[in-house]
């Protein structure tokens, strides 16, 4: 389904748990599309046989992969590697974080649930024992089914404060709720539940995104051609003022506080530090990094627990490596001036 690029909200206007969801902020979204249900066990299954996706190794009652009968089931039980591969398979990709609370909300018409308000009973499956058939229940504002219930999605999108997504972090987000959930707040698409990568339970499912040809980034392109993220206004809070690139006092000259430096699409990121992560006295302002989505399969196969390319470019080799090394990263090729690494 063709999803219509807009401007919205992210995030809750009142403060939630730990204040994950705050604080709220207002951005722009490419359009692009989005898979009408969760990856079923049959195009999973077909992605196993191919070749191109790990199977399910879990033997549980409720992996819809191991009991019979449930073909059209979305398929749960994978981890995020084997979310990303079967996207791809599908000639697609994971959503970001902002892409799936998008397409859940009815894009600007900000819907408090995906079916709008009222109970959720009879709206999707949940407080169930087990997944649903795909399509039990109507379809959300985009034409988009179980976007709440049957299983938890997995995002692309490291977990980290609002408003900026981290550049890389140990946990991923995930999103929906799941079959199991008993109480409403599971299922609200602002809440911000997170994973370890390999995590593989019965909740954990997905539903594949692409982005569309043609489509115009609000906020410019990143080197690799995906979608740049940007902010256009934050509800700050605490007497703090947004500044461009975060929340900061009225009487702060500063973009970035000290120890910190501005990056396109990611606000203020830590200096790395001359001697950190063996780089010694290595000058490694000169490195930048990019996504490389394209060569994300060959990283999933071949470092499964770094399935994400990046490109560093600029600086001395070693220099690059040290960057790359702190990230927790492998190189995956070298060139003259850059480095093609997996990363976490």
């Amino acid at each position: 389904m063709n999803i219509p690029g807009g401007a919205f909200w992210v995030g809750n206007a009142h403060e939630t748990y730990e204040n994950e969801e705050n604080p709220r902020f207002r951005t722009r979204v490419a359009a692009f599309c989005a898979a009408p249900t969760e990856v079923t066990v049959a195009e999973f299954e077909a992605c196993v046989k191919a070749g191109h996706c790990r199977g399910v190794d879990s033997t549980n009652k409720t992996c819809n992969s191991s009991a019979k009968g449930r073909a059209d089931h979305p398929i749960n039980c994978i981890d995020y590697e084997q979310a990303t591969a079967v996207c791809t398979e599908l000639g697609g990709r994971l959503p970001t974080e902002v892409e799936w609370e998008y397409l859940a909300r009815g894009g600007a018409e900000m819907r408090e649930f995906p079916w709008g308000s009222g109970p959720a009973d009879e709206r999707l499956c949940w407080k169930n024992h087990q997944s649903c058939p795909v399509k039990s229940f109507a379809a959300n504002a985009f034409g988009l089914y179980d976007v709440a219930g049957n299983v938890w999605e997995w995002t692309e999108t490291p977990f980290s404060a609002h408003p900026w997504p981290a550049e890389g972090g140990s946990r991923r987000i995930v999103k929906g709720g799941g079959w199991s959930r008993r109480f409403e707040k599971w299922l609200s698409p602002t809440l911000r539940n997170r994973e370890d990568p390999k995590k593989n339970g019965s909740h954990l499912g997905v539903r594949c995104v692409a982005s569309l040809p043609g489509a115009e980034c609000p906020y410019g392109q990143e080197a690799a051609g995906r979608c740049r993220f940007g902010i256009d206004e934050v509800e700050c809070g605490g007497g703090l003022a947004w500044n461009g690139v975060r929340c900061a006092k009225p009487n702060e000259t500063e973009r970035c506080p000290a120890g910190t430096h501005e990056q396109p699409g990611h606000g203020c990121v830590r200096e790395r530090i001359a001697g950190e992560a063996g780089a010694s006295d290595l000058d490694l302002s000169a490195v930048s990094r990019s996504r490389s989505p394209e060569v994300d399969a060959d990283c999933a196969t071949n470092q499964p627990s770094r399935p994400h390319a990046y490109r560093y470019a600029g600086g001395e080799h070693l220099a690059r490596n040290a960057v790359g090394k702190a990230d927790g990263c492998k190189n995956r090729d070298v060139g003259v001036g850059w480095n093609s690494s997996c990363c976490p």
